[in-house]
Order: C-alpha cells, then structure tokens, then sequence
C-alpha cells in the first residue's frame, strides 16, 4: 500500500473489502473473477514470451478469447446463480428452524429459474425432515407418557441422515 494513504482510509478499505466477503453477490462475482484469471494470466505470460504471429502465440490467442468468452458467460449467468443459492440458502435456514412449509414454498421458487430437479430434491428433503420431527413429536410424547417400547419404535422409525435422527440417537441411549 501506499505509505502516503492514511491509516483511517486504509482500515476503510479493509473494512469494505470484509463487508464485500460476506455479500453473495460480491461473493460470487470474486469466485468467477479470480477463477477465470488464473487461466487469462497464464496465457497473456505465455502470450509474451512467444514471438508475435508464431503457431504458440496463435493458439494462445485462440485460448485467450476462449477465455474471455467463457468469463463473460459466466457473468451472464451470475444472477441466475445469485439467486438460486439465496434461495436454497434461506430454505435450508427454514428448515433448521422447523418451519418446513414455508422452506417447501422457497424451494419452489427455484422452479421459475428453471431448477426443477434442485427444487424436487430440496422439496423431498425439507419433507423428509418434516416427517422425522413429527415422528420424533409423537416418540418424545410416548415417552412423556411412559410407553417406552411404543417410543423404540417411533425412534427406530426416524431416516437416518435427519436432523431429528442425532436427537432421536441421543433419546435412545437415555431409553436404555
């Protein structure tokens, strides 16, 4: 840095670059920029080091608008990507919360960008875990009533892989 910059202005700077990590939209765009750099650096070094015009300088050339195009791509796509990851990432955060009704109406938003297998998955998903929290319900409620054998068996009954499955786990140690 510049030694002539003040140290207000640079703790500025450092501060907005902080904030611009944790913006998915700043997120995203750093992530595309820098991938497609490293290929473009290369190249334009390679590109340099070659006589102009010779069958290297060609090819890297060719491979330097490859490069190009596929970073402006990339670009295009990004709000697409933008979004379909908010998406997922405020149903997953639905879900945790239990409120998986309302998660399996976020996920059904990635239909209109054109998402309709991520949005099946994550539907089943927030459905499974909607399904293994109530028979977790109904297996805490046997339990309360002290019909142990009957909570075994709704606690054996929860998918593995669930967040109520780690819950249930710690519920069939206490049983035992």
């Amino acid at each position: 840095m510049n030694p002539k910059i003040s140290p207000i202005v640079r703790m500025l700077i450092a501060v907005a670059i902080i904030v611009a990590l944790f913006n998915l939209p700043a997120r995203e765009f750093l992530k595309v920029t820098f991938i497609m750099a490293i290929p473009f650096i290369i190249l334009a070094g390679f590109m340099n080091k070659k006589r102009r015009y010779s069958p290297p300088w060609l090819l890297a050339v060719v491979l330097l608008l490859c490069t190009v195009f596929t970073y402006g791509n990339l670009l295009l796509q990004l709000p697409e990507r933008i979004e379909t990851r908010r998406i997922i990432t405020e149903g997953a955060g639905l879900v945790a919360e239990g409120k998986y009704d309302q998660a399996i109406e976020e996920y059904k938003k990635l239909e209109e960008l054109g998402k309709k297998e991520k949005m099946e998955d994550k539907i089943k998903e927030a459905e499974r875990e909607k399904k293994a929290a109530a028979i977790l319900e109904l297996a805490k409620d046997a339990i309360a009533k002290g019909d142990f054998g009957k909570a075994r068996e709704f606690l054996d009954s929860i998918p593995e892989g669930s967040r109520a499955a780690r819950e249930a786990g710690k519920l069939q140690k206490s049983l035992e």
